[in-house]
């Protein structure tokens, strides 16, 4: 009897206990913000309690000077379901280093027009990738919605918040439920540690960076499974890559599709560190080369267009089955894929237009029914960087007589060249179209490195430290040194990647495409009869 006593003690403290973890906050934001019930606490001793707070920052319009968010601190750790609509409202997470959060977006819209509209200043942060401590959760079934800002640099020692999501601790995001970002500036950005992405539908929108891990060669951006649509709103003048992390990208399942701006130098998948692709079905587009790892564990194409489009795009086999079909909303000069479908030593063919059947969600179509190709693409015989029809090129080449963006303005002129105001661009243009096996062809090659750290090949040589001031002002004329030897390392050096494009895929153009693990990369695709 004691022992079957003791033993429904132990049920009764275990399933206490399971009651305990499964507590929930509930977060109601409205005219009135309610917390379990009671409107909030503006009392800063409670574990969640209101803060009114006017941004002061330098980049908040004049219009929006004065205006008051309501800030909803949450500074301890637990479950906090949040759901209504907040506006000129934040959501900030300021507990300690010992303390797991997760917030459950059922039903939420948050918007605040002058700072993130989610920001997490302080938690635990297990600093390992794939792992977090934050969790951004979507109910199941729920529909959310985030407009936010972003905040500047007041002092050296201010930390900005650069993102409508912003957290300065690992993140992770999971759940059934969907997700709509709009932001100024950047959309979900991770400043220091990792973003892990599990679940969720997201729709990502913004001025700069949709999703973005910032902390220099540490940070990981890793995706498991999901559904993800990230762009960079198409604005003049505008600039941000699809995805972005100043360490890794590591692609492992789900969706992804992510689309730099459109005229600017950025790319659509772009990592400092490195980005693989081990599964999903992953979509990258810009005009920016930013290299793939050759060793993912699933296959990837980047097709280098000879002109930059923005029709149907249509992949498929030897036999006409399409494998992959993407109708860019933009034209673009890189494009990347892939998918479980691709294999390794098949011969493929690349379409553009055509008359397709099937569903699709933001471009990418999930089924095919029928299609009717359109123009065939051939690939090769040199690199869409030799033979860009003008404006901007791959490489950040200009031509003055199409302007920066390649067409004329609005009256009906071409854009005026670039001036001495931009003089990293002109430096960059500059380089366009150097050649250097041509420069260097009778140099003496340890006359050239004598002087140069040779762990600096594995990454790119500066210009600078590979030509005289003589030879620079003899080919590229009276441009700005610090500029030049700036605009040279951005662009990795002369040693790969970057503005430059990828090596020719082939001597002779040709309509098939073979993809193996040694051959992605395939350049200068463009229509058949065109060249």
């Amino acid at each position: 009897m004691k022992r079957i006593f003791a033993l429904m003690l132990c049920v009764l403290m275990l399933l206490g206990c399971a009651a305990a973890e499964g507590e929930q906050i509930v977060i109601q934001l409205g005219e009135t913000i309610l917390v379990n019930g009671e409107a909030i606490s503006e009392d800063p001793a409670d574990s969640v309690h209101l803060v009114r707070q006017v941004e002061t920052h330098s980049d908040v319009p004049q219009s929006l000077q004065g205006l008051e968010n309501r800030v909803v601190t949450i500074t301890a750790g637990g479950v906090y379901r949040i759901s209504g609509t907040g506006m000129d409202t934040q959501i900030a997470v300021r507990a300690d280093a010992e303390a797991d959060v997760r917030l459950i977006l059922d039903g939420a819209d948050i918007t605040c027009r002058t700072s993130s509209a989610i920001a997490v200043y302080s938690a635990r942060d297990p600093r390992v990738a794939g792992t977090y401590a934050v969790t951004l959760e979507l109910a199941p079934g729920s529909e959310n919605s985030v407009s936010g800002s972003h905040t500047a640099s007041m002092t050296e020692t201010d930390i900005k918040l650069d993102g409508a999501i912003c957290s300065l601790v690992s993140l992770g995001i999971e759940g059934d439920g969907s997700l709509t970002v709009d932001a100024d500036n950047e959309g979900v950005e991770v400043k220091f540690g990792h973003m892990t992405i599990n679940g969720g539908v997201m729709d990502i929108q913004s001025g700069d960076d949709p999703l973005n891990v910032s902390e220099d060669g540490v940070g990981v951006l890793t995706m498991n499974d999901g559904y993800v649509f990230s762009a960079v709103k198409n604005v003049p003048g505008g600039e941000g890559d699809g995805i972005d992390s100043n360490g890794w990208i590591i692609f492992n399942g789900g969706t992804a599709i992510n689309l730099a701006h459109p005229t600017s130098q950025d790319g659509g998948i772009d990592s400092d560190m490195g980005s693989s692709i081990n599964g999903g079905v992953i979509v990258g587009a810009g005009n920016m080369y930013d290299p793939i790892e050759t060793d993912s564990a699933q296959l990837f194409m980047m097709l280098e267009f000879a002109e930059s489009t923005d029709d149907l795009l249509v992949v498929t086999d030897a036999s006409g089955t399409p494998v992959f079909a993407y109708d860019f909303p933009n034209d673009y000069m890189y494009i990347a894929f892939s998918t479980p479908d691709l294999k390794d030593g098949e011969t493929y063919h690349v379409y553009l237009g055509g008359d397709i059947q099937g569903q699709q969600r933001n471009g990418l179509y999930t089924t095919i029914t029928s299609y009717q190709p359109g123009r065939r693409l051939v690939h090769g015989a040199g690199n869409a960087a030799q033979r860009a029809p003008g404006g901007m090129t791959p490489q950040g080449g200009f031509d003055p007589m199409r302007g920066m963006n390649g067409a004329p303005d609005a009256g009906g002129m071409p854009n005026p060249p670039m001036s001495g105001g931009d003089p990293w661009r002109q430096a960059a243009n500059a380089m366009a179209g150097l050649d250097l096996n041509v420069i260097l062809k009778d140099a003496d090659l340890n006359e050239v490195l004598r002087d140069v750290d040779l762990n600096k090949l594995l990454t790119g040589v500066s210009i600078t430290e590979l030509l005289t001031e003589e030879q620079i002002r003899q080919y590229l004329g009276d441009v700005d040194i610090a500029a030049l030897d700036m605009a040279s390392q951005m662009n990795r050096g002369f040693g790969g990647g970057g503005m430059r494009g990828m090596e020719s895929s082939a001597e002779v153009a040709t309509g098939d495409f073979v993809l193996s693990r040694e051959t992605t990369g395939f350049t200068n695709v463009s229509a058949e009869g065109t060249r």
